[in-house]
């Protein structure tokens, strides 16, 4: 994979910083950006502008050319959020999922509702990674988008759920085994199309119960919000308090 540097080096690496023109500058950030890699030519004017920044806050140079570098870029595509119902709308998606009729999509589908985790954590779950009798559960790292483990308490409801699948996956391994293929996951696309099939298509997918979660906590519940972000498993902008033991929130004051 090649470095923001990479690109910006043969253009620039034997001209002294103070002799390069905006005009090079541009023609470096385009070139990266040619070939629809958007992303590549930010990446690359971030870069620049850094550095052009630095040697301008030490005296290297009075002023520079690189400012506002990206305005001469094709924009970022911006991500269209998750499709999510709004909170008043609970209650009816839930008496539309428990009618559904395959029962561990079903009752999958239930699990993401009082866990709001990703759907990968769901899908790969263990019942080894079940501890303290049941009632948390702890994703390893290696399932974390943000490569920390992750510890879900569970409550009455969900592990009603797990019980009745603990009944259904017998000896097995996962706790959400594939019923079309044995020893392996649900399919990703299951909770997305079972959605579909319940007439949530363009209003609700598995990732929204994450949002709607959020919503519903940060509107109602009154947890405090560091609390709701960390159950949420969102990355930790304060690093101090990400060095904290992971089980501080299990027990929080509102």
């Amino acid at each position: 994979m090649r470095t923001p540097w990479s690109y910006a080096l043969p253009f620039l690496g034997k001209l002294a910083i103070d002799a390069i023109p905006r005009s090079e500058l541009v023609t470096v950030v385009r070139a990266a950006q040619a070939g629809g890699k958007t992303e590549t030519g930010h990446r690359v004017a971030s870069r620049i502008s850094a550095v052009f920044d630095y040697a301008q806050d030490t005296g290297l140079i009075e002023q520079h050319g690189a400012a506002g570098l990206t305005r001469v870029l094709v924009a970022r595509k911006t991500k269209k959020p998750m499709a999510s119902i709004p909170p008043e709308e609970a209650g009816a998606l839930m008496r539309a999922i428990d009618g559904y009729d395959d029962s561990v999509t079903r009752l999958g589908l239930l699990l993401l509702a009082h866990t709001f985790v990703r759907v990968g954590e769901l899908r790969g779950m263990l019942w080894g990674e079940l501890k303290e009798g049941g009632a948390v559960w702890v994703v390893p790292e290696t399932r974390m988008k943000m490569r920390m483990p992750h510890v879900v308490p569970l409550s009455r409801q969900a592990q009603s759920i797990l019980s009745q699948l603990r009944e259904m996956s017998g000896d097995g391994a996962l706790v959400l085994d594939s019923p079309i293929r044995p020893g392996h996951p649900l399919s990703e696309n299951t909770f997305l199309f079972a959605l579909y099939r319940l007439g949530y298509r363009g209003r609700m997918t598995a990732h929204g119960f994450r949002a709607l979660a959020s919503t519903v906590l940060n509107e109602q519940s009154g947890f405090r919000h560091d609390v709701i972000e960390r159950q949420l498993a969102h990355k930790e902008t304060d690093a101090v308090r990400a060095a904290y033991n992971r089980a501080e929130y299990l027990h929080p004051a509102p």
